[in-house]
């Protein structure tokens, strides 16, 4: 048996990994194409999207450790998996211990702690070490070998990406390829979301909070099982990452108000309803914010700038000594003027950066080649349906109103933190698909009020 020091500095991906990775790629597509084939007996679109999309997911995962193990050196996927190895140590020779470890005993007065703590990098920071933990538990069942757990994360974080992708579908059946595009088929989300990383923990959080969320609120029905999706998503997302919570409530306050409104027969009263709706879903969402806020204090509106700006300052550093990519959106001072002048310039290098000519490495360079695949989609899209058509469905429509408001406002708030497109290209996935779906609902709304308008005009 191995040593701790020679577990913990094992290479990340070795001749384990060739052996047992085929093994659990099969095993993960027969259980797959099983629970498929009951939730879709006579569907051979979604029988379709399911394969493609898990497969993807899984070979994004892969891809993921192969370029930490080969191309950079050392991240945080290394020291997730070192965790995992310790925790697997643990298991090893003590149950108690490794139960000890996996439950987040991080009581320094026990045996253990002189014997593992010193090994985990991340056992002072709850939300790296809750990844960790997840880590420690897959690493039991793929013998402590990263590329098999990679292929786990890649399965959890499809189940949840899978969840939102249904949920859009049941609003617009007739949008299900669009809505495939924009969940399953955008390459840094199923690649940079599939990895033994917090994004694939928390994209998968995400889509089952929508899940759970319009199950329960909007549609009533499957409520045991949306209270334990959404319950169970919301305690990992808030432990990993709460900021996405803290962007994603408000947003999903508005779009069950709003769904809500949209009932009304009457359109007067939908008119009038409107601002009081806005207005009670906003209260709702700053209540949420300040309450999660104080449980969460880094997060929380006081300090709101100063995490910015540590973050800025740590990931401009970053840029300098490792040649990453960074970038710069000016001087912030502080006040409100200040960080509503970069809402603009935060959304667009999220969404539409880094330029071509921005990159210093093939893999910003493939993130480059999409944000303009993905401007060019967006140009398109407000081409086609102009301004007043946009702002009349924006305002008019609930999805499109949610997924616009959370994609755009979180993609702000990532935008003004990161301050590295290395560290961007992960940290924005959550938002992509909601952006993307909600420029499809966007045309198809369009497209139907062209309709109407034709036929108005052969009836003259």
């Amino acid at each position: 048996m191995l040593t701790m020091r020679e577990a913990y500095y094992k290479a990340l991906v070795g001749t384990s990994d060739l052996l047992l990775t085929p093994l659990f790629v099969i095993v993960v597509l027969m259980v797959a194409v099983l629970i498929r084939n009951m939730l879709y007996p006579n569907d051979k679109e979604m029988k379709k999207y399911f394969l493609q999309g898990l497969t993807l997911k899984i070979l994004g995962g892969i891809g993921v450790g192969l370029i930490y193990a080969f191309y950079y050196d050392g991240g945080d996927t290394v020291e997730f998996f070192n965790n995992a190895t310790v925790m697997y140590d643990a298991f090893s020779n003590s149950f108690t211990d490794f139960v000890i470890l996996i439950t987040g005993g991080m009581h320094t007065n026990l045996p253990t702690s002189r014997e593992y703590f010193p090994w985990m990098f991340f056992r002072s920071d709850p939300s790296s070490y809750m990844v960790g933990r997840i880590a420690g538990f897959f690493a039991v069942f793929t013998f402590d070998t990263y590329l098999p757990m990679a292929v786990l994360f890649a399965t959890v974080s499809f189940s949840g990406i899978w969840a939102l992708f249904t949920t859009l579908r049941k609003e617009y059946p007739a949008l299900t390829r669009q809505f495939a595009i924009a969940t399953l088929f955008i390459p840094s989300v199923f690649f940079w979301g599939s990895g033994v990383l917090k994004d694939s923990i928390t994209l998968a959080c995400v889509g089952w909070i929508t899940y759970g969320s319009y199950n329960l609120f909007m549609k009533r029905q499957k409520v045991l099982q949306s209270i334990i999706a959404l319950a169970i998503a919301s305690y990992f997302c808030s432990v990993i990452k709460a900021y996405i919570i803290l962007s994603f409530a408000p947003a999903m306050l508005f779009w069950i108000f709003l769904t809500y409104r949209d009932k009304l027969e009457s359109k007067f009263l939908r008119t009038m309803a409107g601002p009081v709706v806005i207005f009670i879903a906003a209260f709702m969402g700053l209540t949420i914010v300040k309450r999660l806020g104080t449980e969460f204090k880094m997060y929380s509106i006081d300090n709101a700038l100063s995490t910015a700006q540590n973050f800025q300052g740590y990931h401009e550093i970053l840029a300098e000594k490792s040649n990453a990519s960074g970038y710069n959106l000016g001087v912030v001072d502080g006040s409100n003027g200040s960080i509503i002048s970069k809402i603009p310039a935060a959304i667009n290098v999220t969404l539409f950066r880094p330029y071509i000519w921005e990159t210093r490495n093939p893999v910003m360079l493939i993130s480059a080649l999409e944000s303009f695949a993905m401007l060019l989609f967006t140009l398109r899209i407000f081409y086609k349906t102009g301004i007043w058509n946009t702002l009349k469905a924006i305002g008019g429509n609930a999805t499109v109103f949610f997924c616009l408001f959370f994609s755009l406002f979180f993609a702000f708030c990532v935008g003004f933190t990161a301050y590295n497109f290395g560290a961007l290209v992960r940290y924005k996935i959550p938002c992509i698909p909601f952006f993307v779906a909600g420029l499809f609902v966007l045309k198809h709304l369009t497209d139907i009020e062209n309709e109407k308008r034709k036929e108005e005009r052969k009836s003259f």
